[in-house]
C-alpha cells in the first residue's frame, strides 16, 4: 500500500500490523551531509550504528523498514532529504522514545531536531496566518530547574525541591494569540515553548516537541507526513541560516574569536545565575557522558564563576571552545560546524537553565535568523 505521494504507508508492513495499535509517533532527525553522495553513509550503514537494521522498501529508494537485531520489525524510516530524515511508529511512547534516544546517543552521525522557542514562534505565526481564529490550538510551556537543588542536598524529598513549571494553553486560536504574550511577559517560564499543536487539514493535529518528536492526532497519514515536511523545510532552512552566519561573520578585535580559529555564538541570560546553581549545571555537563547537552570535554575553573572548556560536540564529534559565567555561556566554533549544534544548545538552556536568555550567531541575534524561514 502506498500514498498519493509514492512512499509506501508505513503500516504496510506485516509485521508492523502486529504491534498493539495506537496512535502514530515520529521522530524527526538529522545526519551529516558531506556535501556529494559518496560522502554519505547509507540509511543502511547509519542505522546499523545504533545496533538497528535498515531494509529499502521494495520499487522505493527513500523508504526502509528498520528492525532490531532480533529481526523485530519497529519503524518505518522516510529519507526527506540527504540530512534529514522522519521516523515513523506505532510502539507505545515509553517504547519508542528509548529506541530513538538510545539510537541517538550511541551514533555520533544522528541527532535529533531541537526547537528552540523563537523556532516555535515562527512555527505559531504560520499556524496563525493558516487558520481561522475560531479554531482550537494547543501550546506547552515548560521548564525544570533541574541544576537548583542537587540529589544530595535534597534527598528523599528531590521532587518537591525542584520547581518544575508546566503549562499547557488549549483555547481558540484567536484568545490564545490575544494572552500568550502578556503571560510570557508575566510569568519567565512561560517563555520555553516544549510542545505546539500544528492543525490538520481536518479534525485533530500533530503535536510536534522540542526534539523533533511528533504524535499524529488526526485521521490522515498524508496529513500528517505533510506537516513534518513543513518543519523539516523550516528547520533546514534556520539551520543553513546559522550556518552561513557562523562562517561568514565577523568577530572584533577583542572577542574570544578573535584569534581566528572560528566564529562565535553567544547566550546571555536574562539575569545572572545563582552560583550553586551555575556550579552543579557546568560540573554535570563535563562529568556526565550522557548530558543533556551532548557535549564532553575537560572543565578548566579559572574562579569560582568562571570556566573555561574544551568540548567535544557528541554529533559528529566537532571540537568547540567555551566559556561559562553567570551571565552568559560563549563558544567558538570552527568553521564547518554544524548549525544544529547551536539549535540544541539554546533549546536545552532555555528549558533547563533560563527560558529568557538572549542568543547572538557572530554579529546577529538567533531570532533575527528565524521569520523568513517560516514564510
Amino acid at each position: 500500500m502506498t500514498t498519493s505521494q509514492g512512499i509506501a504507508h508505513p503500516y504496510s508492513s506485516s509485521k508492523i500490523k502486529k504491534l498493539t495499535a495506537g496512535l502514530q509517533k515520529s521522530y524527526i532527525l538529522e545526519t551529516v551531509d558531506g556535501g556529494s553522495p559518496d560522502s554519505r553513509l547509507p540509511i543502511e550503514e547509519l542505522f546499523s550504528r545504533s545496533g538497528l537494521k535498515a531494509k529499502p522498501l521494495p520499487l522505493d529508494g527513500t523508504a526502509f523498514n528498520i528492525s532490531t537485531e532480533n529481526e523485530e520489525c519497529v519503524a518505518l524510516v522516510e529519507q526527506v532529504d540527504s540530512r534529514y530524515m522522519t521516523l515513523y511508529t506505532l510502539l507505545p511512547s515509553n517504547q519508542s522514545d528509548k529506541l530513538v534516544r538510545s539510537a541517538v546517543s550511541v551514533n555520533p552521525f544522528l541527532d535529533h531536531l531541537w526547537l528552540s522557542s523563537q523556532s516555535f514562534m515562527a512555527l505559531w505565526s504560520n499556524v496563525l496566518s493558516g487558520n481561522s481564529g475560531r479554531r482550537y490550538g494547543k501550546i506547552t510551556f515548560e521548564h525544570e530547574s533541574i541544576y537548583e537543588v542537587s540529589e544530595e542536598d535534597a534527598g528523599e524529598h528531590l521532587p518537591d525541591e525542584r520547581r518544575t513549571s508546566r503549562f499547557t494553553m488549549v483555547d481558540k486560536l484567536e484568545v490564545m494569540a490575544q494572552k500568550m504574550d502578556p503571560l510570557q511577559q508575566e510569568y519567565a517560564p512561560l517563555a520555553s515553548i516544549t510542545q505546539m499543536r500544528l492543525p490538520a487539514q481536518g479534525r485533530g493535529g500533530h503535536d510536534l516537541y522540542y526534539d523533533g518528536k511528533v504524535t499524529n492526532r488526526s485521521s490522515s497519514f498524508i496529513d500528517h507526513r505533510t506537516a513534518l515536511h513543513d518543519v523539516v523545510r523550516m528547520y533546514r532552512s534556520l539551520t543553513r541560516s546559522v550556518e552561513r552566519q557562523l562562517w561568514t561573520s565577523t568577530v572584533s578585535p577583542n572577542s574570544l574569536g578573535a584569534r581566528g580559529v572560528g566564529s562565535v555564538a553567544e547566550i546571555v541570560f536574562s539575569r545572572p545565575l545563582a552560583e550553586d546553581l551555575f556550579r552543579r549545571w557546568v560540573v554535570s555537563m563535563f562529568n556526565n557522558r550522557r548530558n543533556r547537552f551532548r557535549l564532553t570535554g575537560y572543565a578548566k575553573w579559572l574562579n569560582e564563576t568562571k570556566v573555561h572548556a574544551n568540548a567535544i560536540d557528541q554529533h559528529l564529534w566537532q571540537p568547540l571552545v567555551m566559556e561559562f559565567t553567570p551571565s552568559r555561556v560563549v563558544a567558538i566554533l570552527p568553521h564547518g560546524t554544524c548549525g544544529n549544534s547551536v539549535n540544541r544548545l539554546i533549546s536545552n538552556i532555555q528549558r533547563f537553565i533560563d527560558p529568557k536568555v538572549t542568543a547572538y550567531i557572530g554579529d546577529k541575534e538567533y531570532g533575527a535568523l528565524i521569520p523568513a524561514t517560516a514564510a
